[in-house]
């Protein structure tokens, strides 16, 4: 009798570490994934804050030669309806 108990224990104990170690491993999975997942997402944040600065740049160095090369008059004059505004 006590083997029969004995013998159930053992199995109970091997099924217990069975599963507490597929809980792990699904656990690390999952918390690999979410890393990942997150630096993945930090990364992309950064790549298009960057194409957002090159962008605004771009179009800065655009209206600065713009508003070089207009005659002084027309950029008097536009800066004037636009202080109006």
């Amino acid at each position: 009798m006590i083997a029969i108990v004995r013998r159930l224990a053992s199995a109970f104990g091997q099924r217990v570490a069975l599963w507490a170690a597929l809980i792990l491993i699904l656990g690390s999975a999952l918390r690999i994934a979410k890393r990942k997942g997150r630096h993945a997402a930090e990364a992309e944040f950064a790549i298009r804050a960057a194409e957002a600065r090159i962008r605004g740049l771009r179009i800065s160095r655009e209206v600065h030669h713009e508003i070089e090369a207009l005659p002084a008059a027309e950029r008097n004059r536009r800066l004037d309806r636009w202080m109006r505004d």
